[in-house]
């Protein structure tokens, strides 16, 4: 019985150690992340212009791209006349002119895929056709009440 004990506790400790492990390295991933999505953000827009941003921002993809893109996270954010947004993997770039968003609405599902949060969906126009993304942002409220405000 005590062998059977020992060897239950040395499971559980293995297992919590590997556990902490996994943490402090997915941690080390996301501020990685973090940092190269600020380092984006920073390398194209002046401090003073960047009203909004995000390091994390979680896309439920584009309309136009379909149904069958997986999420993906990347760096946002918003200037005085654009959408920024850089899709870390794969490396991907998308600039939203804030004068051709026609649309900002709070869904809870885009494209089929649905997080139970509340999104960040901004439709806009590129080229005479309609388009629309998601992004699960902390404060899509906030988000709202920017592009808003910026589109008068």
């Amino acid at each position: 019985m005590v062998a059977g004990s020992a060897i239950l506790v040395a499971v559980v400790v293995i297992v919590a150690v590997v556990f902490a492990i996994v943490l402090v390295v997915l941690r080390k991933f996301l501020q990685g992340l973090r940092a190269r999505g600020r380092a984006a953000i920073d390398a194209r827009y002046p401090a003073t212009d960047v009203l909004l941003s995000e390091t994390l921002a979680q896309s439920y993809g584009e309309e136009s791209k379909g149904v069958t893109q997986v999420r993906g996270n990347g760096a946002l954010a918003l200037t005085r006349s654009e959408i920024f947004f850089l899709l870390y993997v794969p490396e991907r770039e998308l600039r939203i002119p804030v004068a051709s968003i026609q649309d900002v609405t709070h869904p809870r599902s885009h494209l089929g895929k649905s997080g139970g949060a509340r999104l960040l969906h901004v439709r806009w126009t590129r080229d005479g056709a309609s388009d629309a993304i998601a992004w699960r942002v902390p404060d899509p409220d906030a988000w709202k009440a920017k592009i808003d405000a910026l589109r008068g």
